[in-house]
């Protein structure tokens, strides 16, 4: 590693060190952290991230046109190789390779936020090794949304890094992430609706069907993560703005076979 790239390091890891997890919205723990990376690098990585070619980034799913993604890591499927960023220019691929090297290969960031987390997490140490952290670029246009969700029990935390090429107020809240929590009482009993995405408790419901306690602007250089639990319900409202959100979402995901073994923090089981 070198020495830019150690400062950068050292620099992310008193940020994460320094915060606390919030607790005022029961049954959601979170972290907001301002001034995530410094700032030199931060508007590097803007930069960079700006400069790259539509054509490198494809649709998240069929689900979400709306939303393109380039990725840092395995991607969704983890048995993939891990990218060596050939279809990117020189300066882009030694950018994030020393990104991948520094914060996802290493497993600094899937270590770090699990031990900020450990309060709220249940889930068997000796499957830890099975854990697979995963980043990517995202760029959502005019019209994205995604309902509101707590995240299925296959994901242990997530992390949203927010790199606005803007400062325009309005649009850095038109391109937050709600905080949300639920009119109802049991997911489960909630009819079903054409407009949800899913099935079951952990299907993405309407907005409608929610309180919205407060949005997570997209504050440049910050990040809003949680802890998969009970009632950490979050979304994104139809983007209003023409300009093109753009964020970096980093999660730790366990395999399918295993989610029997997590209980979510504020669920009548977890920790007994």
């Amino acid at each position: 590693m070198n020495n830019k790239m150690k400062n950068v390091l050292e620099h992310v890891k008193e940020q994460i060190k320094s915060s606390s997890v919030s607790e005022e919205i029961d049954g959601y723990p979170y972290i907001q952290i301002l001034n995530f990376f410094p700032q030199d690098y931060y508007e590097e990585l803007v930069e960079v991230f700006k400069g790259m070619d539509n054509k490198n980034f494809n649709p998240l799913s069929k689900n979400y046109q709306d939303r393109y993604v380039y990725q840092i890591s395995r991607g969704e499927n983890v048995h993939d190789p891990i990218p060596t960023f050939n279809d990117l220019s020189e300066r882009e691929r030694n950018f994030w390779k020393d990104f991948q090297d520094t914060f996802y290969t290493s497993g600094f960031l899937k270590t770090a936020f699990l031990e900020k987390y450990d309060d709220y997490i249940d889930f068997p140490k000796e499957y830890y090794d099975q854990m697979m952290d995963q980043c990517r670029l995202q760029r959502d246009y005019k019209g994205y949304s995604i309902g509101a969700h707590r995240d299925k029990l296959d994901k242990i935390l997530s992390v949203m890094i927010y790199t606005p090429t803007t400062d325009d107020p309005k649009i850095l809240e038109d391109h937050g992430t709600a905080l949300l929590t639920p009119k109802f009482d049991d997911p489960e009993k909630v009819p079903q609706h054409p407009d949800h995405v899913g099935q079951g408790k952990d299907r993405h419901f309407r907005f409608e069907e929610m309180n919205l306690v407060k949005t997570a602007s997209s504050i440049p250089n910050s990040i809003y993560s949680w802890a998969v639990a009970e009632k950490s319900y979050h979304g994104v409202t139809p983007l209003e703005s023409d300009h093109t959100r753009h964020t970096m979402a980093f999660f730790v995901k366990i395999p399918k076979q295993l989610t029997q073994y997590h209980k979510l923090y504020g669920a009548p089981d977890f920790k007994c």
